[in-house]
C-alpha cells in the first residue's frame, strides 16, 4: 500500500492546513487577547469567540480544498476552490462551535472552573480535545461537501476527526512547552490545521479505488485519484485530470467511465487521439499498469489491489508488468507447426495471466516495452522494440529486432522462425502462448 500513496497529496494538504491555522490564528487571537476562562464573558465577546474559531475553520478547509492540485500556483481554479470550502466550512462550524462551547463550559464547571476559580486541568485538556475533535469532524464533512460527494464527506469526516484529535491533544504539549500563550497558540493552531490536513489527505490514499499517475510531461511525478462515475482529462481547468500546458491536449480530451468495477476509457479528441500501451483506441477497458498517452503526458493507471481481481474483464492491451517475471522457469517442448491454409483472422498471443492480444494480419505487429509498439509488454527483461510478428508466405513468422535478452521457443533462441499453434514464444522473461 505504500507504493499507492500519494506523498506529494498528503504533503501539500498538511501544509495547507498548517498555513490555514496559523491565519486562522490572527482573528482568534484578536478576538480573545486578554481573556481569560476564568473571567467574566460578555455575549460580544462570546460571539467574537464563536465566530473567529469559524474563521479559523472556514480558512483550514478553503486551504485545504484550494490544495487539491498539489501545488503552489494560487490559479483560478483554486481560487475557486478556496472560496468554495471557506463557506462551507464558515457556515459548518459557526453552529459547531457554539454547541462545543456548550460542552466545553459545562466540561469546565464540572472540573470545578467559574469565574475567579482554577479548577481540574484534566478537565480543561479534556474539554479542549473533545471540541477540536469536533471541529475537525466538521471541517472534513465540509471539504467533502464542497465535492459535492457522499463518500468523500465520510473519507474526509474520519480524516477530519482524527486530525481534531491529534491536534487537540497537541494543543496544550506545546503550551507545556512554550513560555508564551501567545506563541503557545500560534503554533497549537498550526499543528491542528495540519493534522486536519494530512489525516484528510490520508484518509483519502489509503481508501482510493483507482488512480493515475503521471510519468512524463509536465506534471510528473502527480497523481490523479479516478472517483465517482465519469473522470474527465484534458486541458481545461474543470477537469478532474488536468492536464495542463500542452497545446496537443485539447479541452476535454478523454473520459473515463466506472462500469462495476471496470474502468473504461473513451477517446474524446477528434484529431490527436488516446493511446493505450502505445495502441490508439477509441474506447477500451483500463487494467492496472495500462500505460496511457495524451500528446506529450503519459499516465500510468493504478488499481487498488483489493480491486485488480475484481476489475478482470474481456481481454484488452497487454498491461506493464502482468507478465510473470518467472515464467521462463517453464520450458515446455516445441510442436510441429500448424501451417494455416489462409489469413486467419483470430490469430493471437496468450499471456502468463491469460489476456489475449490479437495479431495483425496484414501488417507487421511490433512487440517491446517503447509505447509506439502495437503490443507494449512492461518488463525490464524486454528491449524497447524486441520482435515483431507478421504473416508471411501461409504463416506467422516471429522475428527478433536485435533484442538484448533474446526472443525464444521452446527453448532455444532464434532470429527468425515460424510460429505454431500452441507453441510458447519467450521474449526476455515474458512468455506467451500462440494460437490460431
Amino acid at each position: 500500500m505504500d507504493d499507492a500513496i500519494d506523498r506529494r497529496e498528503l504533503f501539500f494538504k498538511a501544509l495547507a492546513g498548517l498555513v490555514g491555522g496559523a491565519i486562522g490564528w490572527v482573528p482568534v487571537e484578536i478576538a480573545t487577547h486578554g481573556h481569560s476562562i476564568t473571567e467574566h464573558e460578555s455575549h460580544w465577546t462570546i460571539v467574537a469567540g464563536i465566530v473567529s474559531v469559524a474563521l479559523v475553520a472556514g480558512m483550514i478547509g478553503g486551504m485545504i480544498l484550494a490544495a487539491a492540485d498539489n501545488s503552489l500556483e494560487f490559479t483560478p481554479a483554486a481560487k475557486r476552490r478556496f472560496l468554495l470550502g471557506f463557506t462551507v466550512c464558515l457556515v459548518l462550524a459557526l453552529p459547531e462551535t457554539y454547541y462545543s462551547d456548550v460542552i466545553f463550559s459545562k466540561i469546565l464547571i464540572a472540573g470545578g472552573w467559574g469565574v475567579g476559580h482554577q479548577g481540574s486541568e484534566l478537565y480543561l485538556v479534556t474539554g479542549r480535545l473533545i471540541g477540536w475533535t469536533f471541529m475537525g469532524l466538521m471541517l472534513g464533512i465540509g471539504v467533502g461537501l464542497a465535492s459535492l460527494s457522499l463518500p468523500n464527506m465520510i473519507k474526509g469526516g474520519v480524516g477530519g476527526l482524527l486530525g481534531g484529535l491529534v491536534g487537540g491533544a497537541g494543543f496544550d504539549v506545546i503550551g507545556s512547552f512554550s513560555r508564551s500563550g501567545l506563541a503557545s497558540r500560534l503554533m497549537g493552531f498550526s499543528v491542528i490545521g495540519l493534522a486536519i490536513g494530512f489525516f484528510i489527505g490520508l484518509v483519502h490514499q489509503l481508501t482510493k479505488s483507482a488512480w493515475l499517475a503521471v510519468e512524463a510531461g509536465r506534471l510528473k511525478g502527480r497523481q490523479f485519484r479516478v472517483e465517482g462515475a465519469m473522470v474527465m482529462l484534458g486541458r481545461a481547468e474543470e477537469n478532474a485530470v488536468g492536464l495542463f500546458g500542452d497545446p496537443g491536449v485539447q479541452a476535454r480530451h478523454a473520459v473515463i467511465s466506472r462500469q462495476g468495477d471496470s474502468y473504461m476509457l473513451k477517446n474524446l479528441a477528434v484529431q490527436a487521439g488516446t493511446l493505450v500501451n502505445g495502441n490508439r483506441i477509441e474506447t477500451a477497458q483500463l487494467h492496472d499498469g495500462d500505460r496511457v498517452k495524451i500528446s506529450s503526458y503519459e499516465l500510468t493507471f493504478h488499481l487498488r489491489a483489493d480491486q485488480r481481481t475484481a476489475a478482470v474483464g474481456f481481454p484488452g492491451p497487454v498491461t506493464p508488468g502482468a507478465v510473470s517475471a518467472n515464467s521462463s522457469d517453464t520450458q515446455p517442448s516445441r510442436p510441429e507447426p500448424t501451417i494455416p491454409t489462409s489469413v486467419p483472422a483470430n490469430a493471437y498471443l496468450r499471456d502468463a495471466s491469460g489476456r489475449q492480444f490479437l495479431l495483425r494480419s496484414g501488417v507487421p505487429t511490433r512487440i517491446g516495452r517503447a509505447l509506439d509498439n502495437d503490443i507494449v509488454i512492461g518488463e525490464a527483461s524486454v528491449s524497447r522494440h524486441h520482435a515483431r510478428i507478421e504473416y508471411r508466405n501461409g504463416s506467422f513468422i516471429v522475428q527478433d529486432l536485435g533484442s538484448q535478452n533474446g526472443t525464444w521457443l521452446a527453448g532455444q533462441r532464434v532470429t527468425e522462425a515460424p510460429l505454431g499453434g500452441g507453441e510458447a514464444l519467450r521474449l526476455g522473461d515474458a512468455l506467451f502462448t500462440f494460437h490460431v
